[in-house]
């Protein structure tokens, strides 16, 4: 593996843990979090392109989506399954936990979160994107390995939310959510990959983050 390549993964895994760090101990408020969140999983990409030479767009591959008529509707499907999966497994999840989660740890309120979680569905979701399906897959398959870094970046993707949603759930339904986020990883990878570009997976992304923030109204409303 070339050296640059090398650096960007070591660079990139050290932001995962600091961010992993900052969620579980230092526990800031969201607006920390997020500027935290946006600095470490940008700065490897910018570091990767001036030192390989090679553009950010083209690494991300953030490129024209062309006729995306199956992707809209992958889009709606995305939704619904994360709002039907919530409804199904509703009495197996600690709502009570999630609501005092989302209004002490992350200090929402009910004045405050609809802006925040317009923040996740538009920048967040290209935020991880870019992160995963663009800058280490790229990494991977640079070096001809684009199959391992499908799984790399799902892998990760996955472990970077333990963090997040660890005190959210039995462990039962934790471990599926884990499996479920690695799964939909590469799911996200085979959309961007498909359309040969960025634009794809995020899209799909931002509605998944849609549908669970309609969840979080669901709760923080107690509707």
């Amino acid at each position: 593996m070339k050296r640059n390549i090398f650096l960007a993964l070591t660079v990139s895994v050290t932001c995962l843990i600091i961010l992993a760090y900052i969620e579980q101990f230092i526990k800031p408020g969201y607006l920390v979090k997020s500027i935290c969140k946006i600095v470490l999983l940008c700065f490897p990409v910018v570091l990767y392109s001036l030192l390989s030479g090679k553009r950010l767009i083209d690494i991300i591959r953030f490129r024209k989506l062309g006729s995306a008529k199956l992707l809209y509707i992958g889009m709606l499907l995305a939704y619904l399954a994360i709002i039907a999966v919530f409804m199904v497994f509703r009495r197996d999840i600690d709502i009570n936990n999630i609501r005092e989660n989302l209004m002490s740890k992350e200090h929402l309120t009910q004045q405050n979160c609809l802006y925040v979680f317009l923040y996740i569905i538009i920048v967040n979701s290209f935020i991880e994107e870019a992160f995963f399906r663009g800058f280490i897959y790229h990494l991977f398959d640079s070096e001809g390995k684009g199959n391992m870094g499908i799984i790399i970046s799902a892998v990760l993707f996955a472990l970077y939310h333990i963090g997040i949603v660890s005190s959210w759930f039995n462990p039962l339904i934790f471990v599926l959510c884990i499996a479920g986020l690695a799964g939909c990883g590469i799911i996200l990878q085979w959309v961007s990959l498909k359309y040969g570009t960025l634009k794809a997976s995020w899209l799909i992304h931002a509605c998944a983050n849609l549908a669970i923030n309609t969840i979080g109204i669901l709760l923080i409303f107690k509707l």
